[in-house]
């Protein structure tokens, strides 16, 4: 396998991404409402770090990662407004550097897209939601979570992990 053959899937992925981190951020609010009809949260826990994203974008992790490097940066503390915009910019950079490391590895092992891209997907939830964010300190794990978050944070990933995996195949048959 060529070095060549994995930057053009590392390329191909991060293209990919633009779609999937797309497609997951406007199936949230759908998957949400169906995860808390399903399993309810309590009031106070959507108050929790990335549990409400249609009540409190500016609680979510992309937001609140903005927020402390602001603040760590210069002591510039950000409004709402500023929190959510640097949320959907961080968002679509982290789907851009999943997507690379997705289709680099995609070009080198093709037995992570089984499943669509579904399990690829929710190995990114652990990773991140799971394991990266409540390391940092960003999120509680999801053990502590609502139940309807953890439904809800993990199927708009798997969503990702399909759409990321869709738009792969399609980009890799098109471009040179």
């Amino acid at each position: 396998m060529s070095a060549h053959r994995m930057l053009r899937g590392a390329a191909v992925g991060a293209l990919a991404s633009l779609p999937a981190s797309y497609v997951k951020a406007v199936t949230e609010p759908a998957l949400q409402r169906a995860a808390e009809q399903v399993v309810p949260p309590q009031v106070w826990q959507k108050r929790l770090v990335g549990t409400d994203p249609s009540g409190h974008p500016e609680n979510m992790p992309p937001a609140v990662v903005a927020a402390e490097v602001a603040e760590l940066r210069d002591g510039t503390v950000l409004d709402t407004a500023q929190k959510v915009r640097a949320s959907t910019a961080i968002h679509y950079v982290f789907g851009a550097v999943a997507g690379a490391a997705y289709g680099a590895l995609a070009a080198r092992f093709p037995g992570v897209t089984r499943g669509s891209g579904a399990p690829a997907g929710i190995a990114l939830y652990a990773a991140t939601h799971g394991t990266g964010l409540p390391a940092a300190g960003i999120q509680e794990p999801p053990w502590t979570l609502p139940a309807s978050a953890v439904l809800w944070e993990s199927g708009s990933h798997a969503v990702y992990g399909v759409t990321l995996e869709v738009s792969r195949r399609l980009l890799d048959r098109v471009l040179p």
